[in-house]
């Protein structure tokens, strides 16, 4: 599951500035669709990279003779198909183990299939495949999508053309 906070830490003029603009904006709905769209295509990118940037780690020599008899061709963190389509919004209706909650000022995306946080975080006997790679890049996109989304509401809603905003 991944979850985007924002925490305004500084000047006491700086975070009444922020505030208002997100009183002004009551509903990130929009921008939250846009963003589950790109968190699915990052997914898709981590899936067929077999990881990115952290490659997923190699299987067991054991595992990967199995998995060879019985699932010839897949790849790594691939068997039957129910994570990757879980995290790459694929076939939601069937699967149902997609996470996709969109509220007004609050967004939840991830999955549901119960053997995830074991490959994300590693075990005991598994080595951490992680699955979904926030990175600082990443977030800085999902931040510039944000911050671009947010521009245009108040340039829309101050019905500003120009000047300021421009």
């Amino acid at each position: 599951m991944v979850v985007i906070r924002i925490d305004t830490v500084g000047e006491e003029r700086f975070v009444r500035g922020f505030n208002s603009y997100v009183n002004f904006m009551k509903d990130f709905r929009p921008v939250f669709e846009k963003i589950a769209e790109w968190f699915w295509d990052e997914e898709e990118k981590i899936f067929q990279k077999q990881g990115n940037p952290e490659p997923f780690r190699k299987l067991s020599d054991v595992y990967a003779a199995w998995k060879q008899k019985y699932y010839r061709g897949k790849p790594i963190m691939q068997l039957r198909g129910r994570l990757i389509a879980s995290l790459t919004g694929r076939n939601q209706a069937d699967a149902q183990d997609t996470v996709k909650k969109i509220d007004k000022t609050e967004a939840e995306f991830g999955t549901r299939v119960p053997y995830a946080h074991r490959h994300q975080m590693g075990t005991f006997g598994m080595p951490k495949r992680k699955i979904v790679q926030l990175t600082e890049a990443r977030k800085r996109t999902i931040g510039r999508m944000i911050h671009q989304w947010a521009y245009e509401q108040l340039k829309e809603g101050a019905g500003l053309q120009g000047g300021l905003f421009e």
